[in-house]
C-alpha cells in the first residue's frame, strides 16, 4: 500500500548522491478520485481517493503531505483504510524523513517513522518505528528525485528508466527497484486530444509522457512478476494526470479533479 506514493512522486541515484536539481517540480495540490477497475475474488466493489500537498518552502527541500482513503466492499463487511504521509526531502543534505500512519476503519494499524541518508555508495535507514533499527542499503533514489530524473529522462528521449527507490517502507532491506517505460504523447495523437480534454487548465501546453512503472523487491514472483505496477500521465513539472495502479489483489484509475499550484522559492537551476 506504501508504494502507491511512488506512483505520484516517482516519485536517480546520482542526483541524489550529489544534491543537483534536474528538473524543477512544481509545488501543488491535488485530489484524485479513484475507482475500482481489478478485483480479488472476495472483493465486491471499491472507491477511494488521493490527496497530496508537495511544498518547497526553501531551494532543494520538498515537503509532502499525502493521504490515500479506500472503501472496499466485501461480501461480509465493509472495510475503510487510510494511509497519510507526512516526508520531507532535502535534496543538499541528500536526507528523507518521514511518517506514515495507516489505519482500517478508524482505528490505527501500523505506523512507520524514520530517516534515510544517501553518502557516498550506500543508502542507510534509520527506522524508529513500528521498531528501532538501522538497514545499509545500496545508493538508492527518494521519490521527488525519482520525478525529476524521470522528467530528464524523458525528455532526453529514453524509454527505459531502472531505478533502486527508497520511499519510506518498513521493508527497506528486501531492496525496492522500479522500471518504467517512457512513451510520449505526441500534440496530434487521439489520447493527446483525450487528455487535453481533460487537462486543468494549469497543465495546458505542458510536455507529457505516458509512463508505466514496475516495482520489485525480493518478494517479487521468480518469473519476473512485479510486486505492483503503475500507469501514469507525467507532465515536464512533475505533476502527474489520470493514474492506473495494480497491487494484484485490487486495481484503481483515477482521475486528476482538483489542482491548484502553490508558491515556489526562486531557485536557480544546477
Amino acid at each position: 500500500m506504501s508504494h502507491v506514493m511512488g506512483l505520484l512522486l516517482t516519485i536517480p541515484a546520482v542526483l541524489a548522491a550529489t544534491g543537483s536539481i534536474a528538473a524543477s517540480l512544481a509545488p501543488h495540490r491535488a485530489v484524485y478520485d479513484l475507482v475500482l477497475t481489478s478485483k480479488s475474488m472476495d472483493l465486491l466493489d471499491g472507491s477511494g481517493r488521493i490527496a497530496i500537498e508537495l511544498r518547497q518552502g526553501t531551494c532543494g527541500t520538498f515537503d509532502l503531505d499525502y493521504r490515500f482513503v479506500a472503501r472496499f466492499e466485501r461480501e461480509d463487511a465493509t472495510v475503510v483504510t487510510d494511509q497519510q504521509t507526512v516526508s520531507t526531502e532535502n535534496t543538499v543534505a541528500n536526507t528523507f524523513t518521514f511518517t506514515t500512519k495507516t489505519f482500517v476503519d478508524g482505528a490505527p494499524a501500523w505506523v512507520i517513522r524514520g530517516q534515510a541518508t544517501n553518502s557516498g555508495s550506500s543508502t542507510r535507514v534509520d527506522l524508529q518505528e513500528p521498531e528501532v533499527r538501522s538497514i545499509q542499503l545500496p545508493l538508492s533514489v527518494f521519490p521527488s528525485a525519482h520525478t525529476r530524473e524521470l522528467v530528464e529522462k524523458a525528455k532526453a528521449g529514453e524509454s527505459i528508466v531502472e531505478t533502486r527507490l527508497f520511499d519510506g517502507d518498513n521493508e527497506a532491506d528486501k531492496l525496492l527497484s522500479t522500471t518504467a517505460l517512457i512513451t510520449p504523447i505526441e500534440e496530434d495523437s487521439p489520447s493527446a486530444e483525450r487528455v487535453a480534454r481533460e487537462l486543468p487548465e494549469e497543465l495546458r501546453g505542458l510536455q507529457a509522457w505516458r509512463v508505466n512503472e514496475a516495482y520489485y523487491n525480493s518478494d517479487s514472483d521468480p518469473e519476473g512478476l512485479p510486486l505492483f505496477q503503475t500507469t501514469y500521465t507525467l507532465f515536464e513539472n512533475g505533476i502527474s494526470g489520470e493514474i492506473a495502479f495494480d497491487t494484484g489483489d485490487y486495481g484503481f484509475a483515477g482521475t486528476l479533479t482538483q489542482l491548484d499550484l502553490l508558491a515556489a522559492p526562486d531557485c536557480p537551476r544546477q
